[in-house]
């Protein structure tokens, strides 16, 4: 349950963090990939998982590959995101 969690969490956070590192609302995003506002906040909160070709106009948006969109990380972010939900939350 709690790798599923975090997994979920470090996919809603990379979307969220890459719209915001572009300064552009959710409804901008949305229209770059040919989505709504309402999709990209339910992808940002968890409520829903963009399909894949959503993936791709992500991917493609941000200039990064999908499954750096969905969760992939080096040894050393996951260690580091591993340490600072250990201090946040134990």
């Amino acid at each position: 349950m709690l790798i599923s969690t975090l997994r979920m969490w470090l996919i809603l956070n990379r979307i969220k963090e890459l719209r915001l590192n572009k300064n552009i609302s959710q409804s901008e995003l949305g229209k770059k990939v040919n989505a709504s506002n309402q999709a990209i906040s339910a992808y940002e909160s968890g409520f829903r998982t963009p399909k894949k070709e959503t993936w791709q106009a992500l991917a493609d948006f941000f200039g990064v590959s999908v499954p750096y969109l969905q969760g992939a990380y080096s040894k050393q972010e996951i260690l580091k995101i591993l340490q600072e939900y250990y201090l946040r939350y134990f």
